[in-house]
């Protein structure tokens, strides 16, 4: 079970001012997504770096930096041609 479960995370805002993030900070409370998500991302080939500090799963802040700066790069959002709702 995730610690997020039992503990609410700081603001964003005072997560990006520590030098590591945990697993949950990372996931849950910078990307907003579920952990099982960040699972799936951690084993790709370019998925982000972390480490253990005993247990637990930390990112530097640097390199969490980086790779979501190389995800926007690679996987841009290009709103689609031909929507279904119409031009608006």
């Amino acid at each position: 079970m995730s610690d997020a479960l039992h503990h609410p995370l700081p603001s964003a805002v005072d997560l990006m001012a520590k030098p590591a993030l945990s697993w949950s900070e990372f996931w849950l409370g910078i990307l907003g997504i579920p952990e099982a998500t960040g699972e799936e991302l951690v084993r790709e080939k370019d998925g982000p770096k972390f480490f253990l500090l005993g247990r637990r799963r930390y990112i530097r802040k640097a390199d969490a930096l980086a790779w979501i700066d190389q995800m926007a790069a690679r996987a841009a959002y290009v709103p689609r041609r031909y929507n279904r709702r119409g031009v608006q």
